[in-house]
């Protein structure tokens, strides 16, 4: 039939009438923590758990290992440990309830106990199953996790004990401050089980569990004259100052331990000596405990602190959290070159950041033998231990916003409080006032360094100098070498600046999906070490999962708020998995070597990203910002394309000199500035092409293979200043096609350009047969067209198949073939807010024109959806709703509501599979749903989840090491007791009448599903057997109590019925008696 003539129109959406064949359903939701107030990591079961101000609480392990309980009344979750030893999470909520849940089966509801006062800080162990509370009375209360109960043992308010004792010999008793006697941490001795460090708020106390007696008090006095954390800008610089404990952490020998006060100072302590400590420093200055004499002299002469120097230097913050980090790098047994972390004590101007201080080994010498009863540190000893909290280096580890905590990621060893070799640090950040953001980095281990120049043989007067210089010099000192680089965070942990503002779905080929995924490891360098736990799909889903095989490959979209575009593989394939073979990856998994990185490019302005486009087969990739600029990615390949000079071009801006991460695979091609007009749209191709529409509705073409940039030839650019509002028709639409219209039956690369009035142009491209040159054609087509086109809202389908005509390679291959004098006719739908029209050949003849059903709400997105070789086009409004209307001719045949599905659709796909998001107050996204609108024998189901399927090997708690050389005979530690085991503590705590476990507790430590774990169940069996025998021993002794009790009865019981028998025979003969007269 010649070109142009009417003819009858195909049906295409013949098999999408009947509603039945319609599903809407929900597949799968992505929550993202936005209000997370806790964080804590078990490397024993390589578990991460998060707790929210909301009290929802999520454990996150291994690839698809993802589980959430909620704490009852959903109070916000406070403090969050993980038991390895018992399989058990604790949460303390801010009601200030104990709950424990069991990670076998956290659907069973939680064991909650209340205390009679707030619970401030817990400690536990993987070495027993007991958990610590401190409680804000004072009292340290024990927990039995084995049978879920309180238990007997209690230590007092140790600092009242304290002050008591001192009392009578202090000149002044009652120096100290309010909350003195409140405990603020918990630390073990990480050298004996039987020493606990409690910090309160007045100083830290030794304290010895078996003999139930306080070892050392430690309060630190800062006197008179001296500067302490404020320096002598202070107006209580001439009194003495008792600044308060916040933190406390142990050196891993344990023969000292580093203090943090509220004033912004840390402590250093001997254990051996109550007295003094070793060193008092804060993060510029050394010996802060001492009276510097000139900055004294100058303090008087001014007569105290003036307003005019207080305001240049501002408060310094307190110390609100200290860890001393342990390596393997030494053969010595006291260990080597050490880390201390700690969060505060910088000004409130400083940035937002942590500090590492690396610490040298401990080098103590042999003492000489003691002389009379002198007893106490010795000095040479004390000496050494000075030195070695001299830091060798400092490493700043700067972050976004003010921390609020840190959690360090030890590669296994969870001894040392969980801070032996750590691999990462993940740290909580303010995102803004009402959220926070979790940010990860990589935790660079000290390198092997000598001691300070000058620590060895020198008097006093040589370290004094070395220390003043080092004091000098301390905040310009940088780890050398390599930065710390950033580490990937879980995606459900996107949050603040990691937030998503926008998403959006995109469908892959095969062919080209495994192109755009490449070979990712898992994990990759750059993960957190976490993969506790397993997870699979139900095995009865099994055969419906495996159809996923034969399913479109699909990519998740996300802009964030750190000004970074990142790409996740949400293909159903990754979901096929079994009990026998679990799940491999996340879903969605994040592909980290294809995240695009704005905040590195030349921009003139604050970006904020507009749209994002990926090409599907050539996998180009355009990000048009908010400004108006236009960046054009390309995917890196094994082969490195040349650097491509442009001569005499003043429009373009190349970008392949950009410094980039290595491994990143989307590298920066060419950024088109904004100009003098602003660019509101653009369409990207898969043939090398870009269109650009501006706001004066002018149109323009970026050839690729240049690049160029084409403009058409009687298109006159008008300069901003020119253009009135009123002037202006500014393009709203672009869609690339390769076709033929009414008026020209060629077929041919074209741009439809959609303006705002509805007035619309097709350009069609041209090569030059002489250049090569691709440029616009002299020729316009020229159509009134549907007003206010949405982005995204144009569509142009072959008329008989209803397949899409893209400007796709296959599609551009047949345009180069010989013409073809009668072409196959095509559709051209668009769609606007207020409804659609379908016209012939984009210029010919219209065919249908429909207003939505439904003209309250708001249409939002438009696509024409493809099932079993029919379609339609269905509109998404935000009641929300689904139109449904047949093709060619628009008429409407289903509405479906998403109210229980979704709240509001952000992008949906050909096959009928869409994004929704709800949007929290501070602007990102807390929650994206995916969802269908077909979703018969589609297996999305969440995961059937393991927890605790790994279980690394619980080492040997560690012995303790002499503070000499290794020859020196005995241990410096010594007091007269052998080191107490976990299971030695554990009856300790709970007591001669300790209940047995449930029986599920007690097949929880029988049950192993690898050999990592006979070591952890090796030390419970015996800690359950020397249970057993105790209370067999007890029932047995009970029983025999309870037989002698039956004999005494039977023996009472006897007598009282003989007693009865008697009574009665003297009653029969009294009234014999009384009878006969007697």
């Amino acid at each position: 039939m010649p070109f142009g003539e009417k003819h009858v129109l195909t049906d295409l959406s013949t098999g999408q009438r009947d509603p039945d064949d319609w599903e809407i359903g929900r597949l799968r939701t992505v929550d993202y923590f936005l209000d997370i107030r806790v964080l804590t990591y078990e490397p024993t079961l390589s578990l991460l758990a998060v707790g929210s101000a909301s009290g929802l609480i999520c454990v996150v392990g291994g690839p698809g290992v993802e589980s959430s309980v909620q704490t009852p009344e959903g109070s916000p979750v406070k403090i969050l440990q993980l038991a390895a030893s018992t399989d058990k999470l604790l949460s303390v909520d801010e009601r200030d309830r104990l709950h424990i849940w069991n990670l076998k089966d956290l659907t069973e509801p939680p064991k909650s106990t209340r205390f009679d006062h707030a619970i401030n800080a817990v400690m536990l162990s993987p070495s027993h199953t007991h958990v610590f509370l401190a409680l804000q009375s004072g009292e340290i209360r024990t927990y039995d996790l084995l049978c879920l109960k309180k238990s007997t043992y209690v230590i007092p308010n140790l600092w009242n004990m304290f002050q008591t004792k001192i009392a009578s010999s202090v000149a002044d008793p009652l120096h100290a401050l309010p909350g003195c006697n409140i405990p603020v941490d918990l630390v073990a001795h990480p050298r004996d089980l039987n020493l606990i460090f409690v910090a309160f708020g007045g100083g830290v106390v030794l304290y010895d569990l078996s003999s139930r007696n306080i070892l050392r008090a430690y309060e630190l006095v800062i006197p008179a004259g001296a500067p302490g954390g404020g320096g002598y800008h202070q107006a209580e610089v001439l009194t003495h100052r008792w600044p308060s404990v916040t933190s406390v952490s142990i050196h891993p020998a344990g023969h000292f331990f580093a203090v943090g006060y509220a004033d912004g100072c840390v402590a250093f302590w001997a254990v051996e000596d109550e007295d003094q400590p070793l060193m008092v420093r804060t993060s510029t200055d050394l010996d802060v405990n001492v009276i510097n004499g000139e900055e004294l002299e100058n303090f008087l002469q001014n007569g105290g602190p003036s307003e005019e120097r207080g305001t240049n230097l501002s408060e310094r913050q307190p110390i609100y959290r200290v860890a001393w980090c342990g390596f393997p790098n030494s053969s010595d047994p006291r260990g080597g070159v050490t880390a201390l972390v700690f969060l505060g004590g910088d000004r409130s101007n400083d940035p937002c950041r942590l500090t590492v201080h690396t610490m040298p080994a401990l080098e103590c010498p042999e003492p000489p033998a003691p002389s009379g009863s002198k007893t106490g540190l010795h000095a040479s000893i004390r000496k050494a231990m000075r030195l070695s909290v001299i830091p060798l280096e400092t490493t700043y580890y700067l972050s976004s916003g003010s921390v609020y905590d840190f959690v360090l990621f030890p590669k296994s060893n969870p001894h040392f409080s969980g801070c032996w070799d750590p691999a990462a640090l993940l740290f909580l950040t303010a995102a803004s006032s009402d959220s926070r953001m979790v940010e990860a980095r990589q935790f660079l281990p000290p390198k092997m360094m000598s001691p300070l120049p000058g620590t060895g043989a020198q008097n006093s007067s040589e370290h004094g100098d070395v220390v003043h210089e080092l004091s000098a010099t301390l905040e310009d000192m940088t780890l050398s070498g390599k930065e710390p680089l950033p580490m990937h965070v879980p995606s459900k942990l996107y949050s603040g600046l990691g937030g998503v503002s926008y998403a959006q779905l995109l469908t892959l080929q095969r062919g080209m999906h495994d192109v755009f995924v490449g070979q990712q490891p898992v994990p990759g360098d750059a993960d957190l070490p976490i993969a506790g736990g397993s997870a699979w799909i139900d095995d009865k889903r099994l055969s419906e999962l495996r159809l996923s095989r034969s399913h479109p490959r699909r990519i998740l979209i996300t802009c964030h708020r750190d000004l970074t575009v990142r790409f996740h593989d949400a293909s159903p394939q990754l979901l096929i998995s079994s009990s026998t073979s679990p799940l491999q990856k996340n879903y969605p998994f994040a592909i980290h070597d294809l995240t695009i990185d704005i905040s590195c490019l030349p921009l003139s302005s604050a970006p904020e990203v507009a749209t994002v486009q990926v090409a599907p087969e050539s996998l180009e990739c355009v990000v048009l910002l908010k400004s108006g600029d236009l960046l054009v990615y390309r995917l890196i390949t094994t082969q490195v394309n040349p650097r491509i000079e442009i001569e005499g071009n003043k429009e373009f801006v190349l970008l392949d000199n950009i410094a980039l991460r290595p491994g990143t695979r989307y590298h920066p091609f060419l950024m088109l500035p904004r100009g003098n007009v602003s660019l509101i749209c653009c369409a990207l191709s898969d043939i090398g092409f870009v269109g650009i529409g501006y706001i004066d509705g002018s149109v323009a073409v970026i050839d690729l293979r240049g690049p160029s940039l084409l403009r058409p030839q009687r298109q006159k650019r008008q300069s901003k200043l020119l253009v009135r509002n009123q002037d202006a028709d500014p393009v709203v639409s672009l869609t690339w096609t390769v076709s033929a219209v009414s008026m020209d039956a060629q077929l041919a690369v074209r741009l439809i350009a959609n303006h705002e009035s509805g007035s619309t142009e097709v350009f069609k491209i041209t090569r030059d047969s002489e250049s090569s040159l691709y440029d616009f054609a002299q020729d316009v087509t020229r159509v009134e067209g549907l007003p206010n086109v949405m982005q995204g809202g144009s569509f142009v389908i072959d008329s008989q198949k209803g397949t899409a005509w893209r400007a796709d390679r296959s599609r551009f291959a047949a345009s180069l073939q010989t013409r073809d004098n009668n072409p196959a006719r095509c559709f051209w739908v668009t769609a606007s807010a207020k409804g659609a029209r379908c016209m012939l050949d984009i210029s010919g003849e219209r065919i249908s024109k429909v207003e939505w059903n439904n003209k309250k709400n708001k249409v939002g997105h438009v696509q024409v959806i493809e099932k079993s070789d029919s379609r339609v086009l269905v509109a998404f409004n935000d009641k929300p709703e689904a139109m449904v209307y047949s093709l060619p001719y628009l008429e409407h045949l289903h509405t479906f509501s998403l109210a229980n599905v979704c709240e509001n659709v952000m992008s949906v796909d050909e096959t009928g599979d869409f994004i929704a998001a709800r949007r929290h107050e501070s602007g990102v996204l807390d929650q994206i749903v995916f969802g269908t609108l077909f979703k018969t024998r589609r297996v999305y189901d969440n995961p059937l989840v393991d927890l605790t399927s790994f279980h690394r090997e619980i080492p040997p708690y560690p012995q303790p090491v002499s503070v000499g050389p290794p020859s020196l005979l005995g241990s410096w530690f010594q007091y007269g007791k052998p080191i107490m085991t976990g299971e030695q503590l554990d009856v300790l705590l709970a007591g001669p009448d300790r209940p047995i476990p449930p029986p599920n507790l007690a097949q929880t430590l029988q049950d192993t599903t690898s050999n990592d774990r006979s070591g952890v169940m090796k030390t419970m069996e015996n800690a359950r057997n020397g249970v057993y025998n105790r209370l067999n021993d007890a029932l047995a002794e009970r029983g025999e109590m309870l037989g002698n009790i039956e004999q005494r009865i039977d023996s009472l019981q006897q007598g009282s019925k003989d007693m009865v028998a008697q009574a009665k025979r003297l009653a029969t003969e009294q009234s014999a008696k009384r009878w006969f007269g007697f």
